[in-house]
């Protein structure tokens, strides 16, 4: 099975398709830096952690309230209708936040400002990985969902450093401020793009309440992917506690990195292979294989062996997101796509906001060790959970219940 990284480079050259991956990138960046901003400029205003976990908590719990509905209008009214008033509302909110922490407004104040930016966030990743499937030829589309995967890891990456270095060089406001400015050109740019513009959406043959819900297919990998996602948010806690229980704080950064450069690796991998074996088994094979390397993790001896293990850890976790869209792509009924993609970010927004709850307390109520196990744990369900309803995720079987 040769690898072939040209494909990467075939997905760049189609028409339209630089662009648009450009902005969408420049949308994706705040979804790194403005969580940490936001935790240095409260801490260096004198807000309390638990104050400040109140605010994070309020955006992450508006865009998983609001993500799915949003990306709805989308496949109703267009892109460009829903990304450009988003963009602006999301940009206005964004300041206003930062200028609400800067006056040292009470907390109310800021969970609501929280609140109201999380809910407006433009729906432009939805947004591209419905695009995906009309810009590229059906050979490299799955390139094409790597390449996305790969997209969203870099940012998380990429993120938190410049969050760090503007905090640090100018101050946390100018995080925030810049993420302001990118949420404002990411929409314009995205929405204006020829990519987009001429993109039709998919026509819906039926519009229900339970719109892209109504495939058995799509609830199955709604349900796997918010489950499997509780160990993201408790894996990032519980390192937390781990660094600082071998003494070294600062160690959580470099850990939360290497794992992501494990991610990178795997999906460049993946995505630059052919494979013959069904999507829906290889989606399955992966969690089992994201089950397994976390369930090393409590027993790690030091900081040293717990990067290696978190290493080997990430190499699933791009590809397994890989396989996700291209289901996605799969099972969404017609008409739903931008909503069937919003509902993924939504079970893994809603799930890592489980998972940090559950590692907190378990952290401070039993051990670091158990915080750590949540991550296997939650990975081991998710896994259960697609065997068990492994032929709802067959081409055959995208029919509504």
């Amino acid at each position: 099975m040769p690898v072939n990284l040209g494909r990467y480079l075939e997905v760049l050259r189609v028409p339209g398709v630089a662009r648009v991956a450009a902005f969408a990138t420049i949308g994706r960046l705040p979804f790194a830096i403005v969580p940490l901003s936001i935790l240095l400029l409260m801490r260096q205003e004198g807000y309390h952690y638990g104050e400040i976990g109140a605010v994070v908590a309020a955006e992450s719990l508006a865009i998983g309230v609001t993500a799915a509905f949003v990306g709805r209008l989308v496949d109703r009214i267009g892109r460009r209708r829903v990304i450009l008033p988003t963009g602006a509302t999301t940009t206005l909110f964004v300041c206003a936040e930062t200028v609400a922490i800067l006056s040292g407004a009470p907390v109310w104040l800021l969970v609501i400002a929280a609140a109201l930016q999380g809910a407006t966030i433009p729906p432009i990743s939805a947004s591209m990985r419905s695009l995906w499937s009309q810009l590229v030829p059906e050979e490299t589309l799955q390139s094409a969902y790597a390449f996305d995967a790969i997209q969203l890891e870099l940012v998380f990456v990429v993120g938190p450093l410049i969050a760090a270095g503007l905090a640090t060089a100018v101050s946390p406001a100018a995080g925030l401020l810049l993420c302001a400015g990118f949420y404002a050109l990411a929409a314009v740019g995205f929405a204006t793009a020829p990519a987009a513009r001429t993109a039709a959406p998919e026509e819906q043959l039926e519009r229900t309440r339970a719109g892209a819900l109504r495939s058995r297919g799509m609830r199955t990998l709604v349900l796997a992917g918010a489950i499997t996602a509780i160990s993201f948010g408790a894996l990032e806690v519980a390192l937390t506690a781990f660094a600082e229980a071998e003494g070294s704080r600062g160690a959580v950064g470099p850990l939360v990195t290497v794992w992501a450069i494990g991610s990178v690796i795997g999906g460049v991998w993946y995505g630059a292979r052919t494979w013959s074996a069904p999507i829906e088994k290889r989606f399955v094979v992966l969690l089992a294989l994201l089950a397994l390397g976390s369930a090393p993790l409590p027993f790690a001896p030091s900081i040293g062996a717990m990067a290696v293990l978190l290493l080997l850890t990430g190499l699933a976790l791009a590809p397994l997101a890989t396989t996700e869209f291209a289901l996605i792509d799969r099972l969404a009924p017609p008409g739903t796509a931008t909503e069937a993609y919003s509902w993924q970010s939504v079970a893994t927004v809603m799930g890592a906001a489980a998972g940090s709850f559950i590692a907190g307390v378990l952290a401070e109520e039993a051990s670091v060790e158990w915080a750590l196990a949540t991550s296997g744990i939650a990975c081991a369900a998710g896994f259960l959970i697609a065997v068990a309803a492994r032929r709802t995720l067959r081409p055959a079987v995208v029919a509504e219940t």
